[in-house]
């Protein structure tokens, strides 16, 4: 299974950076960004199956698909700012991080303003 694959090489790779991290942490670091963006691109790739079954679903019931977009690119800015975060952690810069967050949720929020709008139009037309 691929989740052992996946568990291996992450505890393999903290193995490897604890022991070069007492002689060299700037190179310790680097490899700590290497595993993690490994790690990373194996879960995007793992992605493209549940991306193509939900515009499947999304196609099937004629629902907007400028919807889905704006869902997947919101989703895809919460994983890379919460990587981006972890690693300003790693690297001793919790005051980065937590500008970086906020950064995240402002562009997430400024995204969502369509779904947001035409939740606004659809209540509307209820009243």
């Amino acid at each position: 299974m691929e989740v052992f694959k996946v568990v291996g090489f992450a505890i393999f790779s903290v193995i490897i950076i604890l022991v070069i991290k007492q002689q060299k942490p700037e190179i310790a670091l680097i490899l700590t960004v290497a595993s993690c963006v490994g790690i990373m691109i194996f879960g995007i790739f793992k992605m493209s199956g549940i991306i193509n079954m939900l515009n499947e679903l999304v196609t099937n019931s004629g629902m907007n698909k400028e919807f889905l977009e704006i869902i997947l690119k919101v989703t895809g800015i919460a994983y890379i700012v919460e990587f981006g975060k972890n690693v300003c952690i790693d690297a001793g810069q919790s005051a980065i991080a937590t500008k970086l967050e906020m950064a995240g949720k402002v562009i997430i929020l400024t995204l969502s303003l369509p779904l947001i709008s035409a939740l606004t139009n659809v209540l509307t037309g209820l009243i």
